[in-house]
């Protein structure tokens, strides 16, 4: 028998067509129900208690929570805490919020919170052990209220407490397991992907997206294909040369600019350690023409050591001189210098090689070496780097945790200078970030702050260049705004109905 024919389709052909285009239709469906990121690099450890580094944070920001979370504009609001209050000058109390389980199903208690507030103490090379200097006890009320028992006041312990993931008691996730309360649990991780699905169970219901994948892709040409290809929602750490690349694929958004670039080397070795060399670098930085030619002004001169925007900036303080004739004065009193090693991440090679004109031009020999990230973040933490470029990112609303992680001699026991890996030390500015998180006076406060800035501009242990723009790529499906704090929390993130 002959096949029935329609304008010129046989019935078999139809059903093929059929076929086709419910498979389209089903994939389609799938990728409404996920969303993919994509990073440049993978994240630096997956422990929930070891680094604060944007793309570990931003990843596990969705696998775990934390008693108190930071809304998109950094200001505390309830987490895995419904309520907190002061008891006196010394003492927190905090309510859990009922009914929250684990990724395991098992529910929140006071045990699994004061187990995971206590672990980072007991890590070593942890950066989240500044807790320890001003932390007490932690003590259960009853299952669903614990006691924090400070050794000095602190007014700025909610912030604190907003980076600390809860897990359950006696887990241990450097095992490469996970357990959160969060709203996606772990489902495969491989050497450039990790999967999440959503956790069915989870307390708030608040999620767009069945499942969340990140890619891991350096190569910054292939990020911006996937997002041109549609196989991309969000791609990250975008230099500014693919800017009209990556206009002609889809939105391009950008954080408000917080996020400061520096100059760090370190100070135990020449000339490093001479304030004339340092005084030099500052002065020999055209930050104006970076900002406005190189960043294309998606970043603005830094002159401090707090942005704009965070409690702790100086309204007063000028902005830095670009003086190169008086930077050669000042390194001409050091005689002979020996070429220099500048690492930086390829990532940043945008603005590295401008800097290296610029020092060039004072007439300092500099010996480039862009490295991928991976290896650039292996040199740096492992103390080989002496002068590279870096970036930094807040984590509050609030400069103090700044200057006591970067600026304060490192003392891991206490939790201070957790970030200080340039070897600075100054008695005096100590003294002024002990008494800053002591105080619940905001005017004294203040005053340490701009005490310590001054102590810090005159010293230059490291060299702030500008507070520049996060920029991101993001396809016409989702809707989505960039927090402060450059992290990707995929419940703030909507699909377009």
């Amino acid at each position: 028998m002959e096949n029935f024919k329609y304008k010129g389709l046989t019935i078999p052909n139809i059903f093929c067509i059929i076929s086709i285009l419910f498979s389209l239709l089903i994939l389609r469906c799938s990728l409404d129900d996920s969303i993919t990121i994509v990073y440049d690099a993978k994240p630096a450890d997956l422990d929930p208690h070891l680094r604060r580094e944007i793309v570990t944070m931003s990843i596990l920001s969705n696998i775990y929570e934390s008693l108190v979370i930071l809304d998109p504009d950094m200001k505390p609001v309830p987490g895995l805490s419904v309520y907190w209050e002061k008891v006196d000058s010394l003492t927190w109390r905090f309510y859990l919020r009922e009914n929250v389980k684990f990724h395991n199903k098992r529910k929140l208690s006071s045990k699994d919170v004061i187990y995971s507030m206590y672990r980072p103490f007991r890590l070593t090379n942890s950066q989240y052990a500044s807790l320890k200097g001003y932390i007490d006890t932690i003590l259960p009320e009853d299952t669903n209220k614990i006691l924090i028992h400070l050794k000095i006041p602190h007014p700025f312990l909610l912030y604190d407490i907003a980076s600390i993931f809860i897990i359950p008691e006696n887990f241990n996730p450097s095992d490469e397991s996970f357990c959160g309360t969060g709203p996606y649990r772990v489902k495969n991780v491989t050497e450039d992907k990790i999967e999440l699905v959503k956790f069915t169970e989870y307390w708030d219901g608040r999620v767009d997206f069945e499942r969340v994948i990140y890619l891991f892709i350096p190569e910054v040409e292939n990020r911006i294909k996937l997002l041109s290809n549609g196989n991309a929602d969000i791609i990250t750490f975008i230099p500014l040369s693919y800017l009209e690349s990556l206009i002609s694929t889809g939105r391009v958004v950008a954080t408000p600019g917080v996020a400061a670039r520096y100059i760090e080397m370190d100070l135990s070795k020449y000339p490093f350690n001479r304030l004339e060399f340092r005084q030099a670098l500052n002065l020999g930085i055209n930050r104006k023409f970076l900002a406005e030619e190189i960043y294309q002004n998606f970043a603005t001169p830094a002159n401090q050591f707090i942005c704009q925007g965070l409690l702790g900036f100086d309204y007063n303080l000028p902005q830095f001189s670009y003086d190169p004739d008086s930077a050669r004065k000042l390194l001409k009193r050091l005689g002979e210098l020996p070429t220099i090693e500048f690492d930086f991440a390829e990532s940043r090679a945008f603005i590295a090689r401008a800097i290296i004109e610029d020092l060039q031009k004072l007439g300092l020999r500099i010996k480039p070496y862009s490295l991928p990230v991976e290896k650039y973040w292996e040199k740096i933490n492992s103390g080989k780097s002496y002068f590279y470029l870096i970036g930094s990112v807040p984590l509050s609303n609030e400069g103090i945790s700044i200057l006591r992680s970067s600026f304060h001699s490192r003392d891991l026991e206490k939790g201070f200078g957790t970030q200080n890996n340039i070897k600075y030390s100054n008695k005096i500015l100590d003294t002024l970030i002990e008494k800053m998180i002591r105080t619940s006076d905001l005017r004294y406060c203040m005053k340490l702050i701009n005490e310590a800035q001054r102590i810090l501009l005159q010293d230059l242990p490291k060299i702030p260049v500008v507070w520049e723009k996060e920029i991101y790529g993001i396809s016409k499906r989702v809707e989505w705004n960039p927090r402060l704090d450059e992290l990707i929390i995929v419940k703030e993130i909507k699909l377009k109905k």
